[in-house]
């Protein structure tokens, strides 16, 4: 990146350009996009449990309210009760 950019290759003449490439991004666990819709495929096949643990544990890494209520949504379709742990 330092060095001069060269105009002409030196063996063939030719012109030449500098082509640039962006860095690889790395993106750590699933993508939101990819949790949602795995949420909704547990839920069409009426897996709640299933559906509200992984909307539970996505919601605790992103802090994403929506999840938290989808999660709680689930869990009571699932047939928990959290009525009787209120005080």
């Amino acid at each position: 990146m330092t060095e001069s950019a060269l105009a002409v290759c030196p063996q063939c003449k030719n012109p030449i350009s500098r082509v640039l490439f962006a860095p690889t991004v790395v993106i750590r666990g699933r993508p939101p996009a990819e949790t949602d819709r795995k949420i909704k495929e547990y839920e069409k096949e009426g897996k709640w449990s299933h559906a509200a643990e992984l909307a539970d544990k996505e919601a605790e890494k992103t802090k994403r309210e929506d999840l938290k209520t989808r999660a709680l949504e689930d869990y009571k379709k699932a047939g928990y009760n959290f009525d009787k742990y209120d005080t």
